[in-house]
């Protein structure tokens, strides 16, 4: 178990080192450490540092839906990565917000 959850944690730092400001800069890293599930990639939870955060280090904007599980993520670009339960999907996958 020691092993994965070091992998884990070496796919969040290659997050934060290199900063990817697209999709499939992101989903190219992800990919190494698990394969897409039902979305176009994939990075469970569970652990103190989530990829939302690392992204965040990395430059991202997080808008914070529900919690860590329920995400949006805005590159300096203006790429966009929406994360459900772990899956992460190309674009704004959520209805507008009425705020």
């Amino acid at each position: 178990m020691d092993a994965y959850w070091k992998q884990y944690q070496l796919t969040l730092d290659r997050i934060e080192e290199e900063k990817p400001q697209t999709f499939d800069g992101v989903k190219a890293i992800l990919d190494l450490f698990e394969s897409p599930s039902s979305g176009e990639a994939f990075f469970p939870g569970g652990a103190d540092e989530t990829l939302g955060d690392s992204l965040s280090k990395a430059g991202w904007h997080i808008d914070w839906r529900e919690g860590d599980y329920l995400w949006l993520g805005i590159s300096q670009t203006g790429e966009l990565i929406s994360y459900v339960e772990g899956d992460l999907y190309r674009g704004n996958a959520f209805k507008p917000r009425r705020d």
